[in-house]
């Protein structure tokens, strides 16, 4: 789904918003953009956020059971989806002075849910119980601005990192209560935002920014 900004929707970014295929390996590249660049791509805006070993270790098994291209991208929020709307140098220049006025935030997730989509597909989502609203409140931060005429206001935001994903709706069902059978808390902080593109062969990180404070707080533990 490209059509402008989706930003107000659930949903993952295009590399993996369609029917499980064979996993294809994550790669990460930067690149530098130059003032006035109007050049135009499909961006996101993704949180990668900063996991306890054991806790990063755990989505990561959950994820290679349930999530047949978890190899396309590292666990994360999604706050701005597909925007290809706004030229890359004001879309950059608008997420970068958000990040200047957002600090740091903290969320813990005790439980995975099962998430339906119109178009058929089902996912299996952890839902943080604290840091739900700062993660509200950077998702709005991010979509105003230039992307506000651009935001999708038909769904609802809901803060989530994709741990699973397929076409069968009873199927992520029964994963979830496979999840939930052992207690589940993961904590984890965000420091920092990345604008991302996907491609056909995985999401490609372009930018990486620091939210507000975080050079001075190397890693923001749980």
């Amino acid at each position: 789904r490209r059509a402008a900004c989706g930003a107000a929707a659930v949903g993952v970014p295009s590399a993996l918003a369609s029917e499980p295929e064979p996993p294809v390996r994550w790669r990460s590249r930067r690149v530098r953009w130059t003032r006035g660049d109007e050049s135009m791509q499909t961006l996101y805006t993704l949180a990668y956020p900063f996991l306890a070993p054991d806790d990063a270790a755990r989505i990561e098994a959950i994820r290679q059971a349930y999530d047949p291209r978890h190899r396309t991208v590292p666990p994360h929020f999604t706050l701005v989806f597909g925007c290809s709307a706004v030229p890359n140098s004001a879309y950059t220049t608008h997420v970068r002075g958000v990040c200047r006025a957002m600090p740091p935030l903290r969320f813990v997730c005790r439980r995975a849910m099962p998430w339906f989509e119109r178009e058929g597909l089902a996912y299996l989502f952890l839902v943080p119980d604290e840091g739900y609203g700062d993660l509200c409140r950077l998702h709005d931060a991010l979509n105003g601005g230039v992307l506000a005429p651009h935001l999708r206001r038909d769904i609802p935001f809901v803060p989530h990192i994709t741990i699973g994903a397929g076409p069968d709706r009873r199927a992520v069902r029964d994963w979830s209560r496979e999840v939930n059978r052992r207690p589940l808390e993961i904590a984890g902080s965000v420091a920092a935002l990345t604008i991302a593109t996907a491609k056909a062969d995985g999401v490609s990180d372009l930018v990486r920014l620091p939210l507000a404070g975080s050079d001075s707080v190397a890693r923001l533990r749980p």
